[in-house]
């Protein structure tokens, strides 16, 4: 069945938006952007979609909303010593935290500030600076996890564990090969305490990570197509697998490999594990890759590949987020746009179809669904544009589609 999306409104941020979570009731988002962590009042969405054709019911509400579409800007609460890459959000403990590019990870308490943490390697001048902001709320929590990048951090669905990945892109051999990493990539931290429960090995780099719907099983990928899933429980790997379909290997203007897998997602019932990324090209520099998403029976020995994005329904581009709507019978894959028809494309979970797709103008770095899976939340960014008049334009977005089955 086509699936159709409504654009609701659009929300701009001062820089780029490279993750999001949203409160449940959909009145409030957090957003990681690379100058800091943002809080976003939502407007209702009762009346946000109104034309001046449907009148509302009570005008007296849409007047108040339309003053807070107006009006609304998101406020920074917080930094890190680098872009923010990741942040999740726990309501019973009124938690939220954050992953970021100087390795730390933090927990802000959003009932109210605390006091001014011991951070864990505290000589190092960036974990001091993300306490010394006036005007931001204070982490109660700043543990540094990795020496490199949080490129990605997941919360686990029974929100007890979080995982970070990280890895710097090193030659190790005469064909650019990585070198291993002199410390585990992949980290399960306990979420309200960042105690390490497990470090596993990796080659990096690892760039995106994901729990199943149980929390039982844990899945990340990397720069050259590893995948891997492990037990939460004990750390044991249970599976690794490499697929060649997202890496490449330049041979014009620069000789290294780039690309790799962006994003992982497992099905609903655990069964299947989901890659997404961009297809082989030989100009790294020119971002012409297919859009793919490859579906793997992770339980299978060996690992077997059993779907793919359809050739002739992909254009060019890096998809960087997949989402599953909360029934299971679809999801999404979005990213950047090189060529062709849509950044955001929806798949029948059962056939592998397209059945739906947006050309949204902006780079999609995080996806999700509300919870009852009636709204999809976009966010990313669009150029980095220069200063005009003493100031930067805003470049990162945040935007609301009704879905329509």
């Amino acid at each position: 069945m086509p699936v159709q999306l409504e654009k609701i409104d659009r929300y701009s941020f001062p820089s780029g938006l490279l993750d999001f979570t949203v409160r449940s009731d959909g009145e409030l988002l957090y957003a990681a952007c690379m100058d800091g962590i943002y809080e976003l009042p939502l407007s209702s969405l009762a009346s946000s979609s109104l034309t001046p054709e449907q009148p509302a019911a009570n005008e007296s509400d849409k007047e108040k909303n339309e003053k807070l579409k107006g009006k609304t800007k998101p406020r920074r609460i917080g930094r890190h010593g680098s872009y923010v890459s990741s942040v999740a959000l726990i309501e019973s403990t009124h938690s939220l935290l954050s992953a970021s590019y100087d390795g730390i990870f933090q927990i802000r308490d959003l009932s109210g500030s605390g006091t001014v943490p011991e951070v864990s390697n505290a000589d190092q001048p960036e974990a001091k600076a993300t306490l010394n902001e006036a005007n931001d709320l204070t982490p109660r929590l700043s543990e540094r996890v990795h020496s490199f990048w949080s490129w990605d951090m997941a919360l686990s669905p029974d929100q007890r564990f979080v995982a970070s990945v990280s890895g710097q892109y090193l030659a190790g051999a005469e064909d650019y090969s990585p070198q291993a990493s002199p410390e585990p990539n992949v980290k399960i931290l306990e979420s309200g305490t960042a105690k390490v429960i497990h470090a596993l090995e990796m080659l990096p780099s690892v760039q995106c990570v994901a729990f199943d719907s149980s929390s039982r099983y844990l899945a990340a990928g990397n720069l050259m197509g590893d995948l891997a899933v492990w037990d939460v429980e004990n750390g044991k790997a249970l599976a690794q697998w490499r697929t060649k379909s997202f890496t490449s290997w330049g041979i014009i203007k620069s000789h290294c490999y780039i690309g790799g897998v962006f994003a992982v997602a497992f099905s609903p019932d655990g069964e299947s594990l989901y890659a997404a990324g961009m297809g082989d090209m030989k100009d790294p520099m020119a971002g012409n890759g297919k859009q793919l998403w490859q579906r793997f029976d992770w339980r299978k020995a060996p690992v077997e590949m059993k779907q793919e994005t359809v050739g002739s329904q992909s254009g060019e581009g890096l998809m960087e987020t997949l989402a599953w709507h909360p029934n299971g019978t679809q999801f999404v894959m979005g990213g950047r746009l090189r060529g062709g028809k849509w950044n955001l494309g929806i798949f029948d979970a059962s056939s592998g179809q397209l059945i739906g797709e947006a050309k949204t103008g902006m780079r999609i770095t995080t996806a999700r669904y509300s919870p009852d899976g009636t709204v999809l939340y976009l966010g990313g960014m669009q150029g980095q544009p220069g200063p005009k008049e003493n100031r930067f334009p805003d470049f990162g977005y945040l935007e609301r589609y009704r879905v329509k089955q």
